[in-house]
């Protein structure tokens, strides 16, 4: 092979984001037969394999298998465990409210001089119908494995708090029980929350508490891969994204939460199984809990910075750090780069104002263009492609999708990089680019100081490089029209020193802007892929210099470059995407009993049905959902039998009326155990107080449904055998109906035609597999 300056441009760029890509992989498994001190997931595994045998949502018999396995395997490693059993009400989602009865698991290890505890903390509950190895055995047991390895060490200074926390599932209500009321509460000097929201990838740490500046200082020196990056809190805040940590936050206790989230098809799925998780990501975990517990169970607690800082990788696991006060002061150092490239760009008389203004004009068109191509080809996809259909967020193969996807907004950025260079010089449009850049940084140092490393660095690389070879070597002209001849003279042919300064001004940029792409990929899945591919298209951008050595302003070379694999990757993850007893295919069928009416009702949300879910909902009996279920859209309902299942019980304790005011003191059960139930008031009736459980509900519910179009209601997970009470005052105004919906994560029985085939497993959660029975009170 005969090498050439744009050769060795095309493959470093290649390696360059291959092997960055590749650094976003989790480390290797250590062996069982690892020493003592050392955190081994093949260790954790045996933890695994019991906590995760079977779903245990909150309340049920599985639930309560898993709380004793860990009560005694805590005993068994020589700390004394507590259940923290209570009751709690959640006003954070709004209506209808989360209620629950949780039983936390607690458990501390003293230290020898403790300056505060460090809390580590994950939820032992699963959602109804998923193992939950990922979402969160995988959480319960690295701490487990930490905890192991750290008692065959020398104590600590600091002691370390263990947090099993409960119905974290159903809106964090097992951490806002301890943080409301557990007595140690008051002890934790800083958090570490684990969670997964898929089965496997990186352990990223995406969300930090107040003053962050320490303990990510702490996380650099002590964990030995860590991944991080302030942009990641900023984009998990503007998501909605909650976990425990959440309460920690709150409450002001500083924190680091860590999480991995590629195999989105398995969360919250019957999948989400011990032989589906990468135990890789389990030794992430691990490794950031054990050597963190370590750490800052050696440092005083007490003498914590206030500080907030930006952070962020560069190569391999080196994690940047400096003051947010730092944000103002580098985003003018950059836009004076700026100005200065700009400036030679004119005196070499290869830019002008206008022409860059025009450039970025066409950037952004450009990246609009890219977005709106790759939107549309992911809806086309979910819509014509049967797997796609069924699969709630993401396909079984995903990466090979992100692959296809990624590509295509590159050869689409290519050809619309060709169109604006047959307008605009190549150093116009690539100051163009970068003008967006800038803007890009102005905004996130004002809006999103968090994410403004992501601008900042990059940029300034990239007009290093632009600098060093396009204005100095003079930029190519517009290419011309083929009855027109050239403007100006040809630019010279590019130079080994050429390729070598591409080359190097693109390293900088490749660390820090590249992962960006891929992880939105991960984290927002096909059907919001016009995100990254927006995100690819803004990358591009830094390398048109490139894109210009590489021939990509004169011929369709480039775009062909880019298309011809995509469509490739598009064909290959078209024909590899099917369902097998591995991979199965997501089917939701459940059963509802309304014994008001005496009408039974078979309930499903998917969009295409499969044979044995199709044989419950016949063409000549098809009926628009009626039925209602709390956070479903139901799709289609068809009649069934009428099953002999109790209703849920409503018993009046008092009911007292004065000065306008009635007052209801009522107890809700379900006779047949059912582990959840909805309590709602159906009539048009002002609700001024309410009382679940012995828990206050301090807002009005008419001020809460103004904003959300929902009855006023609860939902409360771990039902106890006797019931619950509730207690309501309402104006005297008449009637009050009252309605009651409990859950089992089961069909009944003797009604279901026929097994489920190997390839189908229920989904989603919160209805699939379910029994529901309702009934109507009027009181």
């Amino acid at each position: 092979m005969r090498w050439s300056p744009r050769l060795l441009v095309a493959v470093a760029l290649l390696a360059l984001v291959a092997l960055r890509i590749a650094q976003l992989s989790p480390p290797a498994v250590v062996p069982a037969s690892a020493p003592p001190e050392v955190f081994s997931a093949e260790r954790a595994r045996e933890h695994l394999a019991r906590i995760a045998a079977e779903p245990r949502p909150t309340g049920s018999a599985a639930h309560r298998r898993a709380r004793d396995y860990l009560l005694a395997e805590l005993s068994k490693l020589g700390v004394q465990p507590e259940i923290q059993s209570t009751s709690v009400l959640s006003r954070q989602w709004g209506l209808p409210y989360d209620a629950a009865h949780v039983e936390n698991l607690v458990a501390r290890l003293p230290g020898a001089d403790s300056t505060g505890a460090v809390a580590l903390v994950a939820h032992y509950d699963s959602v109804p119908g998923s193992p939950g190895a990922a979402d969160d055995g995988s959480g319960v047991a690295a701490l487990l494995e930490t905890l192991r390895a750290l008692r065959s060490g020398a104590q600590l200074r600091n002691d370390v708090l263990l947090l099993f926390t409960d119905a974290e599932e159903g809106g964090i209500l097992g951490g806002k029980a301890f943080m409301d009321e557990h007595p140690l509460r008051g002890e934790v000097g800083i958090a570490l929350n684990f969670d997964a929201r898929g089965a496997g990838g990186v352990v990223a740490m995406f969300d930090t508490g107040p003053g962050d500046a320490w303990p990510v200082r702490e996380l650099a020196r002590a964990a030995p891969y860590p991944v991080a990056s302030s942009l990641f809190p900023e984009v998990a805040r503007r998501m909605g994204h909650s976990t425990d940590f959440s309460v920690f936050k709150r409450a002001g206790i500083p924190g680091l939460n860590f999480a991995f989230s590629d195999g989105a098809a398995h969360y919250h799925a019957p999948s989400d199984t011990v032989s589906n998780l990468d135990l890789r990501s389990v030794q992430h975990a691990g490794d950031y809990a054990l050597s963190l517990a370590r750490r800052f169970g050696a440092l005083d607690l007490g003498r914590r910075g206030g500080e907030s800082a930006v952070y962020f990788n560069t190569w391999g696991a080196h994690l940047v750090s400096h003051p947010t006060s730092w944000v103002p002061a580098i985003a003018a150092l950059i836009a004076c780069l700026f100005a200065g490239v700009a400036a030679a760009a004119r005196r070499r008389q290869v830019a002008s104002l206008g022409r860059i203004a025009a450039g970025s004009l066409g950037f952004l068109a450009l990246l609009l263009g890219v977005s709106a191509a790759a939107g549309g080809l992911a809806w086309a996809l979910r819509r014509a492609h049967p797997v796609l259909r069924a699969m709630p967020f993401e396909p079984y193969n995903a990466p090979a999708y992100r692959l296809a996807i990624a590509l295509a907004a590159l050869a689409a950025a290519s050809a619309g990089y060709r169109l604006l260079r047959r307008r605009l010089g190549a150093c116009e449009v690539a100051l163009g680019a970068l003008l967006v850049w800038l803007l890009l940084l102005a905004a996130a140092s004002s809006a999103m100081p968090g994410a403004s490393f992501y601008f900042a660095w990059p940029l300034a690389s990239a007009l290093l490089g632009l600098a060093a070879v396009t204005i100095r070597r003079g930029g190519a002209p517009p290419a011309p029209r083929p009855t027109s001849p050239p403007t100006s003279p040809p630019t010279l042919a590019p130079t080994w020193t050429d390729a070598a300064i591409l080359v190097a001004a693109a390293a900088p940029a490749v660390a820090v802007a590249v992962p960006g792409p891929y992880l939105l990929f991960v984290a927002l899945g096909l059907p919001a892929a016009a995100a990254p591919a927006l995100a690819v298209a803004l990358v591009f951008g830094l390398f048109l210099p490139h894109a210009e050595l590489l021939g990509g302003g004169r011929s369709r070379s480039l775009a062909l470059a880019f298309g011809v694999p995509a469509v490739a990757a598009l064909a290959v993850a078209c024909a590899t995407g099917g369902f097998t007893e591995a991979r199965p295919r997501p089917a939701s069928l459940a059963y509802a009993l309304d014994a008001a009416a005496g009408e039974a009702h078979w309930l499903s949300a998917d969009r295409d049905l499969d044979p044995w879910t199709a044989a419950y909902f016949p063409e000549d009996r098809a009926q628009a959902p009626s039925f209602e279920v709390p956070y479903v859209r139901l799709t289609r309902q068809s009649e069934a039998p009428v099953a002999a299942l109790p209703a849920p019980a409503l018993t009046v304790l008092s009911d007292v009326t004065s000065g306008g005011v009635r007052a209801l003191r009522l107890r809700v059960a379900s006779p047949r155990g059912a582990p959840w139930l909805l309590a709602e008031v159906a009539s048009p009736t002002e609700v001024l107080r309410a009382e679940v459980d012995g828990r206050r509900v301090e807002e009005s519910a008419r001020g809460a449904q103004s904003k959300r179009d929902v009855r006023w209601g609860f939902t409360y997970m771990g039902l106890p055998a006797g019931g619950i009470e509730w207690s309501l005052e309402v104006e005297a105004s008449g009637p009050v109906q009252i309605r009651l919906m409990d859950q089992t994560y089961e069909l009944p029985r003797e009604l279901v035609r026929a097994a489920r085939p190997r390839e189908l497993m229920g989904g989603p959660y919160r209805l699939a597999d379910s029994t529901f029975v309702s009934g109507a009170f009027w009181l």
